[in-house]
């Protein structure tokens, strides 16, 4: 009888709690509230980011200007070296040879030369004393002019000969920083290898190769009010100093000048070629490293929106804008082509007082109630 009891409650209970749970009403999605910014203008200096290409001030390829083997090599991969230092050396012994050859063929050229010159004295006198005629004389001395040159010749043959041995020791052309060596000792090469021994990279200051687009050389003239057409004077002229970040994010701590500017906007991509250089004492710098220019540039009364309160669609920028009623309202909006990596400068479609979702604004979908009114606008 108890267990009977027992078992219709446990049934009344069940019963009520299924009813409770699943009787008559709906089940409701919990509406999820976004984080929201209201714009408004504002002045503001931003770094333009530029994707450069940094190269050392001097990249020399060192290479052979003889045939010969490699006997030695006096330098490593990524060794800093002075310039005149010595790097390879190629076996001599022909070259000394050669050199030998040359110094003895001075020696045999003087001595024709003294005895022509004898030989023209001689006839010098008997000529003045009317015992040989005028065309011995000539001869004579013809031959005399024919020996000093053929000294001459002979001594030139030494100092190349020499010059060519003093290409058995190769030195480095400047001071940086030695690269990849292609060879090793043993290894035969010359003048028509195409391989060079290394690459010394004089990085005592470096370049860093990048683009500025054609709007922001415009604002630059319109800043400045410069008057001149030339846009690579205006920006060689009134650019201000430039920072270098690199690959892991640092900023370098040395700042940089713009040197040079092409004179011609790239058809193609409607941008300009420049050139920014920066000091490197410390050799923190290598060449064929990648980083960005940081092109700083102040704007004033702007709107400015974080990247990550827009939504990029093919070639559209959208915002979405928060209604009275607390819904996402997509909208496109203008920005500058320009900008930090981080930030939109906006040209159009929003004016300040707006309200716009500011953080995951590609999980939102138009029409979505996003933040919760308990007073609407």
């Amino acid at each position: 009888m108890k267990k009977n009891v027992f078992f219709s409650v446990m049934c009344m209970l069940l019963c009520a709690c299924m009813v409770s749970c699943f009787g008559g009403s709906e089940v409701k999605e919990t509406p999820v509230s976004f984080e929201t910014m209201v714009v408004k203008k504002e002045t503001r200096e931003m770094n333009l980011v530029y994707a450069a290409k940094i190269k050392g001030k001097q990249d020399v390829d060192v290479q052979s200007r003889i045939d010969g083997q490699i006997i030695s090599i006096a330098v490593t991969d990524g060794q800093k070296v002075n310039r005149g230092q010595v790097l390879f050396c190629i076996d001599s012994r022909v070259y000394e040879a050669d050199l030998k050859s040359a110094e003895a063929n001075v020696l045999t050229a003087k001595g024709n030369e003294a005895q022509a010159k004898l030989q023209y004295e001689s006839n010098k006198e008997l000529f003045d004393k009317h015992i040989v005629s005028d065309y011995v004389l000539k001869n004579s001395q013809i031959a005399y002019q024919n020996a000093q040159a053929q000294v001459k010749l002979a001594e030139a043959q030494v100092a190349q000969a020499k010059v060519t041995l003093s290409y058995c020791t190769i030195t480095a052309p400047v001071s940086g920083v030695i690269g990849t060596i292609s060879y090793r000792v043993g290894d035969q090469t010359g003048p028509s290898s195409t391989t060079p021994f290394t690459t010394i990279s004089d990085n005592s200051t470096v370049t860093a190769d990048f683009s500025i687009d054609e709007a922001t050389l415009i604002e630059i003239k319109d800043e400045f009010d410069a008057g001149d057409s030339d846009f690579a004077a205006i920006v060689r002229k009134y650019s201000p100093a430039v920072e270098l970040q690199l690959k892991n994010g640092s900023i370098y701590d040395q700042k940089g000048k713009i040197k040079s500017v092409s004179g011609v906007v790239d058809m193609m991509t409607g941008a300009v070629a420049c050139r920014a250089e920066f000091p490197n004492p410390d050799g923190q710098l290598n060449s064929g490293i990648s980083g960005s220019v940081l092109y700083p540039v102040k704007y004033e009364d702007i709107i400015v929106v974080p990247q990550a309160a827009t939504v990029k669609l093919q070639d559209k920028v959208l915002v979405y804008l928060v209604t009275k009623e607390g819904k996402a309202k997509a909208m496109v909006v203008e920005v500058a082509p320009q900008s930090n990596g981080k930030e939109y400068i906006v040209t159009g479609g929003l004016k300040e007082g707006d309200e716009i979702v500011s953080v995951g604004a590609s999980n939102v979908q138009d029409g979505q109630v996003v933040k919760f009114r308990t007073d609407p606008k």
